[in-house]
């Protein structure tokens, strides 16, 4: 009895391994069929619907590894874009000459991105998953985010699928997509870069029905838990709210007795989901000790001969062990068609045996392959690839086989002799399908290429900017030279035509001087003349002394007229020459300066109205303050009042009471159009080139008020309406670096 035991524990042992192992080779097989689908993605970026549905039509799945519900493509839709990607759907007449006039993206919800189901393959039968926005869906909501931060394969935990009408249970798994070229090393990474899910759906009772031998349920009863995700320590106890599948039955109402001692618990790890995978033995042939031969052997023990007995115990053990054969024969049959690689035993170059796997590899029918010559799994032509290695030793290589309708793959080829004391009984040979990498490699290398390729171009436009930058930094050295020059031959000049206006102005009293001097010596000389005679009266003596004295108070006046005007003149001009911080009142620099432009602006007919308080003072620069007013009258009386017989200029200034004045120069000239004003203050811009204009005027008025004088300036101004120019001015102005450098 123990020895039935002992069987019976490592048959229902075989049995449980070979599920849980089955279910697990089972769903790596779509696992991995997930991953080649993430490569397709990630080499073209985006498949079209049609080439998805070309792609899923390729893989054969249904035929091959069948138990899912539907292969599908999600993605990733900003709110701002939602309604652009509906109509984009319903235009897609790639497979459905209609299009899809009727999608929708249901449930409706307001929230910043959408997860929307946009292809599922096959479409019938999953028509209710079409436009699914799983983003509203709390429990796929975890699971794509889940999947987007770890950039893993993440499994959902137990639902209800929308397309079955059955209320089975079920589950998906989705891998992420990330857009290729962009990082995806970190969190932030692969948030910023995803843009959609793979995914493939499973109702559990159709996956399991593929995996489990019909013939085992009779027998043995499994329970599948989804105990949680590993993360959260996937601990979740049994029950009926993660019951996942029940062979007895509908979820929930089977009952069932099972023997004691009997049952096992193993797990697995699906999409980073821990499932609990709970086995009970059943009474039956299969795991029930044979008390017919125990009753034989214990009642013929009196009345039979020990050789009886003997006889009938050694009849009971081959009994079991021609039934443990069969059940291990069978077992190994099951294991080798369920297995996803081919596999073959090769006899003198003809295929002995071989599994289900190989002959679905290579296009063939169950039971066509057996007695085939090895060379029909090669190219044509070629010579046989299946031949073991010299003693013994395995085989290990890629080659490119043909299937039977002459379609060409690769598959990873591993070989080893059967037993290496007799090589005659041939070789075991396993093929695995690798042609989904051989395709994903060769498009790495041509990415690779590329990217190669880019970068040398990169690096050449890199040094063809750095040179560029090399040309327009010496370009830029020269023109600022050239700036400097050309504001240096400026400011020359306001400083000549300042002693131009000065020089006209020194010569009326100074001509009047001479003249009034030559006249006093010609009434000299002719007093003398009378004096000599001897005959002056009084009277003559009295108009002599008159006259003098009137040619004297015009020589003094005419002579102090031209002290003044060389007094300001030399105020100026040192003030412009030097620009040394001092204290000075404003109306006294604006007499100053205005003084030196009196013939200008006599001849231009134009009248200055002044309005300073004698008590503003400004503890500034004076020398920068009268270049701006200086390069402002130059400036009004070349270009305001062209055309004009009459102008005025009006100066106003005003202290403001926080520590600045406000110092407002108008004009009522022609006025300026809005493009010339948005360019006034441009180096090198002028109305008037050719005809006195340097472009620098302005320039320079801008440069002084903000940079030397710490100050603001804006202008008003149109067409027609004249021109304001308002400039504030702190009345202590910061001291300058060289000062403060030569202090």
């Amino acid at each position: 009895m123990e020895l039935q035991d002992k069987q019976i524990d490592d048959s229902f042992r075989r049995d449980t391994d070979k599920i849980a192992r089955d279910t697990q080779v089972r769903m790596q097989t779509y696992f991995d069929t997930l991953l080649s689908m993430q490569g397709a993605f990630s080499i073209k970026g985006e498949l079209s619907r049609t080439d998805f549905n070309t792609y899923v039509r390729q893989l054969r799945l249904s035929e091959r590894y069948p138990g899912f519900q539907a292969i599908q493509f999600v993605r990733r839709v900003p709110d701002s874009e939602l309604a652009q990607r509906v109509a984009a759907v319903r235009a897609d007449r790639s497979l459905q000459g209609e299009g899809y006039p009727g999608y929708t993206v249901h449930p409706a919800s307001i929230r910043g991105e959408h997860f929307i189901i946009e292809y599922t393959e096959p479409m019938r039968g999953n028509e209710n998953a079409f436009g699914l926005d799983l983003a509203a869906l709390p429990t796929h909501l975890r699971a794509l985010e889940l999947g987007r931060d770890t950039g893993m394969l993440i499994a959902t935990e137990r639902i209800i699928l929308v397309q079955d009408a059955s209320g089975q249970p079920g589950f998906v798994a989705r891998l992420p997509l990330f857009r290729p070229g962009m990082p995806v090393q970190t969190i932030e990474e692969r948030r910023a870069a995803l843009t959609g899910f793979v995914a493939i759906v499973f109702r559990v009772s159709d996956l399991m029905r593929e995996v489990i031998d019909r013939s085992l349920l009779p027998q043995l009863h499994l329970s599948v838990y989804d105990a949680g995700y590993l993360r959260d320590g996937g601990s979740t106890p049994p029950s009926l709210d993660n019951l996942m599948y029940d062979s007895a039955g509908k979820i929930g109402e089977a009952a069932h007795t099972p023997l004691k001692n009997l049952n096992a618990r193993l797990t697995l790890n699906v999409g980073e989901r821990r499932w609990v995978m709970q086995f009970d033995g059943h009474g039956g042939g299969r795991y029930s000790r044979n008390y017919l031969a125990i009753g034989l052997i214990g009642g013929a023990g009196s009345v039979i001969s020990v050789l009886i007995a003997a006889l009938l115990t050694m009849a009971g053990r081959h009994r079991d062990m021609a039934e443990t054969l069969r059940a291990t024969v069978g077992e190994q049959r099951a294991l080798q068609d369920s297995a996803i690689v081919g596999i073959a035993l090769i006899q003198d170059g003809r295929i002995m045996r071989c599994n289900r796997g190989l002959e679905e590899m290579m296009g063939y029918t169950s039971g066509t392959l057996t007695g085939c010559p090895s060379t029909v799994l090669a190219k044509r032509g070629s010579e046989d690839p299946f031949q073991c290695g010299a003693d013994g030793q395995r085989v290990h290589s890629e080659l490119e086989l043909q299937r039977r309708d002459g379609s060409s793959f690769w598959c990873m080829v591993n070989g080893k002799v059967l037993d290496a004391a007799a090589p005659g009984k041939g070789c075991v040979w396993v093929l695995s399908d690798i042609s989904d990498r051989k395709k994903t490699e060769a498009a790495l290398v041509e990415a690779k290429e590329g990217l190669e390729r880019s970068l040398n171009e990169l690096a050449a436009q890199k040094a063809n900017v750095e040179l560029a930058h090399q040309d327009l930094s010496s370009v830029l050295v020269t023109l600022k030279q050239a700036q400097a020059s050309l504001i240096t031959s400026e400011k020359m000049a306001s400083l000549g035509a300042l002693v131009a206006g000065i020089a006209h102005e020194l010569n009326t009293p100074i001509g009047n001087s001479l003249l009034t001097a030559t006249a006093l010596s010609d009434m000299v000389a002719d007093f003398e003349r009378k004096l000599a005679d001897g005959g002056i009266r009084r009277s003559a003596l009295d108009t002599h002394l008159q006259d003098a004295k009137t040619a004297c108070a015009i020589i003094a006046s005419s002579l102090g007229r031209a002290a003044d005007l060389i007094t300001s003149f030399k105020q100026v001009a040192v003030d412009q020459t030097s620009d040394q911080r001092r204290s000075f009142a404003l109306a006294g620099l604006l007499h100053d300066t205005l003084a030196t432009y009196a013939a200008q602006l006599r001849r231009a007919n134009c009248e200055v109205k002044v309005d300073v308080p004698e008590t503003l003072t400004l503890e500034s620069y004076p020398g920068s303050v009268g270049q701006v007013l200086s390069n402002l009258i130059n400036n009004a009386m070349l270009h305001a009042f062209e055309g004009r017989a009459h102008g005025k200029i009006t100066i106003t200034a005003r202290e403001t009471g926080d520590g600045t004045a406000v110092l407002r120069f108008q004009d009522n000239g022609v006025g300026m159009s809005s493009r010339i004003l948005h360019q006034v203050f441009d180096p090198f811009f002028t109305t008037k080139m050719g005809q006195g204009g340097s472009g620098l005027g302005m320039n320079i008025v801008y440069n002084i008020v903000t940079g030397v004088l710490k100050g603001k300036i804006e202008i008003e101004s149109a067409p027609d309406k004249g021109t304001l120019i308002t400039i504030i001015l702190p009345l202590r102005a910061p001291v300058q670096e060289e000062e403060l450098a030569a202090s």
